[in-house]
């Protein structure tokens, strides 16, 4: 088969009851829009009923692909596994809570199509509307990561983003040479980019923060900040090459 126009990842851990609504966004877009299209869902061993989920989604629209495995990785690895495996000409990813919908992506393919190797959706630039804000400690606690990204690695506004679109070609360059699987792969992934001379754009997203997030803010920063460490690291071993 021709791969499709776009390829969208959605990794989920314990996204039983928004996985259906999430894919159904999905696939209600491509469709407006004319787009050859496959979702790819990395149930990354979630405890709850995900699996049963992400089935119920395959046998509804047979552009659904699932990925499974036992045991939690992290979001890293997840996105890793979906993205190593699409197929289409264009890789996007995002969130299955949808805090930034699908109907965002042409603004990101327009860059891609302008000649972006990466186009990175943005919650702090210019142009950005925040639909509903996070609390003000995870807005700090944001802000700190993302000075410490831009001091440290790569200079770019919103590094955490659920919203990420690639070519193919760059897709599968940086995520074969990726290593952290933990909430630092984003800033990893960029690093690596910035590293290869590859082009990022970032593009300004509506976005609307999901309060039932089941991100443990504490442990997931200083997980973070332990990533950025090792990126670092890394790099200076080699293992980015």
């Amino acid at each position: 088969m021709a791969p499709p126009r776009l390829s969208v990842v959605i990794p989920a851990y314990n996204e039983a009851l928004r996985l259906g609504s999430a894919c159904a966004a999905v696939a209600a877009f491509c469709r407006r829009s004319r787009r050859p299209f496959e979702i790819v869902i990395v149930n990354d061993g979630s405890r709850d009923a995900t699996r049963e989920a992400a089935a119920l989604v395959a046998g509804r629209w047979r552009e659904v692909r699932v990925i499974s495995y036992p045991v939690n990785r992290g979001k890293g690895y997840a996105v890793r596994r979906g993205v190593l495996a699409a197929r289409g000409r264009r890789i996007l990813f995002l969130d299955a809570d949808l805090s930034t919908r699908p109907e965002e992506w042409p603004k990101l393919e327009r860059r891609l199509a302008a000649g972006a190797d990466l186009a990175i959706g943005s919650r702090k630039m210019a142009g950005a509307r925040l639909v509903r804000r996070q609390p003000w400690w995870r807005e700090r606690m944001g802000k700190v990561f993302t000075w410490l990204v831009r001091r440290f690695l790569v200079d770019v506004s919103d590094a955490t983003c659920g919203f990420k679109g690639f070519t193919r070609e760059a897709a599968r360059a940086l995520f074969a040479r990726s290593r952290l699987d933990d909430w630092s792969y984003d800033a990893e992934i960029l690093y690596i980019a910035q590293r290869r001379g590859l082009r990022i754009d970032e593009v300004p997203v509506v976005w609307k923060d999901n309060p039932n997030s089941k991100v443990h803010v504490a442990g997931a920063a200083l997980n973070a900040l332990r990533g950025l460490v090792r990126i670092r690291l890394n790099d200076l071993l080699g293992r980015y090459a």
